[in-house]
């Protein structure tokens, strides 16, 4: 599809430019041709009226006759530097006097002249001219505006290329997300919706039974439920965020604060999963933002900070700031991220540990929208890790 649209896109842009080349060449050469015709009839015109003291460009045009017939157009004198056939010369001169025209051209021996007629007292006086000269100038430069004009077009062609693919790339990049994302979406789903199906049809075999009987196969259907309704929340929040809608406007709120207080909401959690928290926290820290955004992710943080700390492992959070960079950062003990996947981590439905997710029931969404949201705040996100020891959250913004 996208390799249509491009040479689409292309054979439009090299049709318009030689069209804009032909015009442009076109008038020149337009233009040139008439500018020459009436040089050459000027020229004509000085032979005519003067013939012993032509112009400077009658000289260089070299090949001319000059003709004076009598009152019966019979031929009184020629005045030429060249020599031409009385049969031909006839024929061109009873042409000449027969047409309408006072100045037009004709051919002798077939050369291309300009010729000029004027009636006197004495008969009709006829200057002749070649055009070989004009012709030559004119095909010449046809000939540069052909080698510039496929020079330029070539050139233009792989402009046209590359800015092409330059534009295409990103678009392409959303089509292949949104696909990816769809059937990401679709799979996550279809594992909820069997357990619904398989439960359903347990449930609907025993018709006889009472509901109470039944709560084990109702409770597992209302568990996936509760996990699809999350998982459409999520990507709810990612559509929103991609379409710019989800952020109010940005007020200014005590940083400092809404972390202390999120990590008070966390303390429980944490304290069942025998994991050790320390912090610390610059006082007063403040930015500018949507609270409600960075609110969620700071609660993704530490979300996926408790789920990946090992056993009688640490959390460590930090916020401080300094004069150019306000900095956060949550580091969980445990198992680590190889480096090849930290890039990954913040795409959407990547798990470094499946059936850890599976477990903790993720979806591999959450850094996604933690992304989505810090650069929406032109902040940036990012990780870090030692294999077998800790990984690093740290989201940055400039001061």
């Amino acid at each position: 599809m996208f390799d249509k649209l491009k040479k689409k896109f292309i054979l439009i842009n090299m049709f318009l430019l030689t069209l804009v080349f032909v015009l442009i060449f076109g008038a020149i050469y337009i233009s040139t041709t008439i500018s020459m015709e009436r040089e050459l009839e000027h020229d004509l015109m000085m032979s005519i009226n003067d013939p012993k003291k032509p112009g400077p460009d009658f000289q260089m045009m070299g090949s001319s006759i000059i003709i004076d017939l009598d009152s019966d157009n019979t031929i009184a004198k020629v005045t030429t530097f060249m020599e031409v056939d009385e049969d031909i010369l006839e024929e061109a001169i009873y042409t000449i006097v027969k047409s309408d025209k006072k100045f037009d051209k004709i051919k002798l021996n077939e050369i291309s002249y300009g010729y000029l007629k004027e009636t006197t007292s004495r008969g009709i006086k006829i200057a002749l001219m070649s055009r070989q000269p004009q012709i030559d100038v004119l095909n010449n430069l046809l000939k540069v505006f052909i080698s510039i004009g496929s020079i330029s077009l070539i050139l233009l062609l792989l402009i046209s290329i590359y800015l092409t693919n330059k534009t295409i790339k990103p678009i392409k990049e959303a089509f292949e997300k949104q696909k990816q994302f769809i059937a990401d979406a679709s799979h996550e789903l279809k594992t909820p919706l069997a357990i619904i199906r398989t439960n359903t049809s347990l449930v609907l075999s025993n018709k006889s039974s009472t509901v109470d009987s039944q709560s084990k196969w109702l409770n597992y259907i209302n568990n996936q439920i509760e996990r699809m309704t999350e998982l459409l929340d999520e990507m709810l929040s990612l559509a929103k965020l991609d379409t710019n809608r989800e952020l109010e406007e940005f007020t200014v709120f005590n940083l400092s604060k809404l972390l202390s207080n999120i990590l008070l909401t966390f303390e429980a959690v944490i304290f069942e999963n025998r994991i050790e928290l320390e912090s610390n926290i610059g006082e007063n820290i403040e930015l500018k933002g949507d609270k409600e955004s960075i609110k969620k992710v700071l609660i993704i943080l530490l979300d996926n900070a408790i789920k990946y700390t090992n056993i009688s492992g640490k959390i460590y959070v930090e916020l401080k700031q300094d004069k150019n960079k306000m900095k956060l950062k949550v580091r969980n003990t445990g198992d680590g991220i190889k480096k090849e996947e930290l890039e990954k981590i913040f795409e959407r439905f990547y798990r470094v540990d499946t059936s850890r997710a599976r477990e903790t029931g993720g979806y591999g969404l959450g850094l996604s929208i933690a992304k989505s949201i810090i650069e929406s705040h032109k902040g940036k996100i990012y990780a870090e890790s030692n294999i077998g020891k800790d990984t690093t959250f740290i989201i940055e913004f400039n001061s």
